[in-house]
C-alpha cells in the first residue's frame, strides 16, 4: 500500500529495494518499440541483439524475451557508437 503523498525517490525505493538515489530506473520497451523509435525494422533490431552480432544492442534477457533500457547509458552509448561511424 503506498503513503498518501509518497515522494518520488520514496515509491521507487519501496518498489525497488535494490535502487538507491544513484541508481536510475528506466522505461523498458521491446523490439518492435526500439524500431519505431530508432525508425529501423524490427527484424534489424532482433539482428543486432543475437550474440553473433559484432556489436549486439544492449538489451536483457528474460528467457526468450528481449527487452531494452530506453535512455540507459549503456544504449545511448551504443547508439552514439553507431552514429559516429
Amino acid at each position: 500500500m503506498l503513503p498518501d503523498n509518497p515522494s518520488k525517490e520514496r515509491f521507487q525505493a519501496e518498489q525497488y529495494p535494490n535502487t538507491g538515489p544513484s541508481q536510475q530506473i528506466y522505461e523498458v520497451i521491446d523490439s518492435a518499440e526500439l524500431a519505431k523509435r530508432w525508425s529501423l525494422p524490427e527484424s534489424w533490431v532482433r539482428e543486432q541483439t543475437r550474440y553473433r552480432a559484432t556489436d549486439p544492442i544492449p538489451c536483457v534477457r528474460a528467457g526468450r524475451y528481449v527487452r531494452f533500457e530506453w535512455g540507459s547509458p549503456k544504449l545511448l552509448a551504443w547508439w552514439a557508437k553507431r552514429r559516429t561511424q
